[in-house]
């Protein structure tokens, strides 16, 4: 029998990383050993891939089987929580690295246990995963990635429906963007709704992913008489740079024009 080639380690952070301290800490704190079930249907996934995911440490599961995990459906008795524990601190490893875990997209990735749900978890564990969000959609504020694999998770509604499909819940999340600084919400808006639109075509953008309820939830907020007001005072402030005034205007129209 051939020596088999050792694994590769892909997507990997480095101590460089901003998210490296975290990442370690998930590591530390979801040391679980591999489950006995992966909570998923077996069919389309290579039998080497199911032995290493049922074997290894989690630290040492290289990206795409945690790919080949995604693409596989889910069983109908759901992900047991320590299947879902084991692959976590790989999860937000990929996710920190700016890596898709799904190839479906951006949104489903933590949705497959309840992940925002601190009463699944230890004090320890919820403590990383507290952080890592807040981390996460702060980061998500200040940067633009483009990707090849799908376009939403350039756009910060898509963190935002990530978050909650993980089970976090939206008024946190958007209390949170609430107390953003003006300029750097913003900045971020008028990239996700203006930078990339024909004139005449901006428009307020969100991901198909939200359920139903919570998408008109999210464009309320989106769409608020409270957002138009911030981004209107932002480009009538005398200290507010004539090129980040107008994009003020830009986004406070684009409020206007999508308000129900």
């Amino acid at each position: 029998m051939g020596k088999r080639k050792p694994l590769e380690m892909e997507v990997r952070i480095q101590p460089d990383h901003p998210f490296f301290a975290i990442v370690e800490e998930a590591y530390r704190a979801f040391a679980v050993p591999p489950p006995s079930s992966l909570g998923v249907y077996d069919w389309g996934m290579d039998a080497t891939v199911r032995q290493d995911l049922l074997t290894l440490p989690s630290a040492q599961l290289p990206y795409h089987h945690i790919r080949d995990w995604y693409f596989a459906e889910v069983d109908p008795a759901g992900v047991p929580r320590s299947t879902w524990a084991y692959l976590l601190p790989r999860v937000l490893e990929i996710l920190a690295a700016g890596q898709p875990v799904s190839e479906i997209s951006l949104e489903i990735s933590l949705s497959r246990f309840a992940t925002g749900n601190p009463d699944n978890w230890s004090a320890a564990q919820w403590a990383v995963l507290d952080r890592f969000q807040r981390l996460y959609l702060q980061r998500a504020m200040a940067r633009r990635e483009a990707s090849a694999i799908y376009r939403s998770d350039d756009r910060l509604d898509a963190v935002l429906c990530m978050f909650r499909l993980g089970d976090w819940p939206l008024d946190s999340l958007l209390e949170q963007l609430a107390k953003m600084p003006d300029a750097q919400l913003l900045e971020r808006l008028w990239r996700d709704w203006c930078e990339d639109s024909p004139p005449g075509c901006e428009a307020v953008w969100i991901t198909t992913f939200w359920p139903d309820e919570e998408r008109e939830a999210i464009r309320a907020w989106y769409t608020s008489p409270a957002l138009r007001a911030r981004m209107e005072a932002l480009a009538m402030a005398e200290d507010t740079p004539a090129g980040l005034a107008e994009q003020a205007l830009a986004v406070a129209e684009v409020i206007a024009a999508n308000r129900a």
